[in-house]
């Protein structure tokens, strides 16, 4: 477990105060430019120090990396740190990178040829660094990090510098490294897609505050984080995996004891699935003759209502918790308010990742 308690102010007049708990899967800090996430990564791998005013605490497991009495130096704390540019050395090709990595560390246990089948670097090893994509450099720059012993690994916006197609492609095998790996990783981003694909928990940043934390399925669905998101705005809940319809290409999952269908097949026991609020409607009673295949029983759990012309509410189902964007005359008409019973009409559901966690 990784404490962090940091306050500190830059000349610039930037402050930054906040206290963080991480520990084991994925810890993201999310927030926009500017929050202070980059400083607290750096804090923690130790490639920055508090200056004399600065009230720093950091530590791992009882072992003290910064206070006002000591500083633990980076080679020591063991933690990987992924760039946002793979930082690759362009006259090694990718096998001697690699090989860069395993001399850096001791062994911790973590073989090469695992690493390469995590990451499917094997058809990469003998090309030179600029014959990679930008998504293969960044894959290649993980690898490198797997194998210098690195207990915790620090991700700072590593699918920042490549584009959307190279993103998709690469978010598989960092959740496959979070499920594979025994080590935490602290994942900085601001990107929404990102987090809710990967993390287990967030920290949301703000002008150099936590302004809410909690696991990604109580953050994802929270009304006060997300009352500014737009269109994008996504609930992510947590579903077993019932059974695969061949005739129909559908996967039927199950949120507690109600049925959830998705065009896609999918494998395992539980899946994580991403509900965008907007393909999310309301219906007072149980709609029929509809081609909407996921009509749901839930309950009203709250409202919140802006200026803008369309209202968010949150609908609790089985203990989880989906948001459903609605127009405020939709919401008039419908007479909404806490702990009435509705359908949720679920038109969009996209499979984000499957788990074991």
């Amino acid at each position: 477990m990784i404490s962090a308690n940091i306050s500190l102010t830059r000349p610039s007049g930037f402050s930054l105060n906040v206290s963080l708990e991480i520990g084991d899967g994925v810890t993201a800090l999310y927030g926009p430019s500017g929050s202070g996430k980059t400083t607290i990564l750096r804090l923690i791998a130790g490639l920055e120090r508090g200056r004399p005013a600065d009230l720093i605490d950091v530590s791992n497991d009882g072992t003290v990396w910064q206070s006002e009495t000591g500083f633990l130096p980076t080679y020591k704390r063991r933690v990987g740190y992924v760039f946002q540019q793979p930082q690759l050395f362009p006259h090694l090709n990718v096998r001697d990178n690699l090989r860069y990595g395993r001399k850096r560390g001791t062994d911790n246990g973590v073989e090469a040829p695992l690493v390469h089948d995590w990451l499917d670097l094997d058809p990469l090893l003998d090309k030179r660094v600029a014959q990679l994509s930008g998504g293969e450099a960044q894959r290649v720059a993980i690898g490198r990090v797997l194998l210098s012993d690195a207990r915790c690994i620090l991700m700072d916006e590593p699918l920042g510098s490549i584009d959307q197609s190279a993103r998709n492609r690469i978010l598989p095998y960092l959740d496959r490294l979070h499920r594979e790996l025994d080590a935490p990783m602290v994942y900085v981003s601001h990107s929404l897609d990102e987090v809710n694909y990967l993390a287990d928990r967030v920290y949301l940043l703000e002008d150099g505050h936590v302004r809410a934390s909690g696991s990604i399925f109580e953050t994802s669905a929270s009304l006060e984080i997300n009352k500014d998101e737009g269109e994008g705005l996504a609930a992510v809940i947590d579903c077993a995996i019932r059974q695969y319809d061949e005739a129909f290409g559908l996967t039927e999952l199950a949120i507690g004891s109600h049925a959830l269908f998705v065009a896609a097949r999918i494998e395992g026991e539980r899946c994580r699935v991403r509900i965008p609020a907007k393909d999310v409607s309301i219906a007072r009673n149980a709609p029929s003759e509809t081609s909407i295949l996921n009509i749901i029983p839930a309950t009203v759990d709250d409202i919140s209502v802006s200026s803008h012309p369309s209202a968010l509410v949150r609908l609790g189902i089985d203990g989880q918790f989906i948001l459903a964007r609605i127009t405020r005359k939709s919401l008039a008409a419908l007479e909404l308010r806490e702990g009435q019973q509705i359908y949720a009409q679920i038109k969009g559901v996209a499979l984000l990742t499957d788990y074991a966690r």
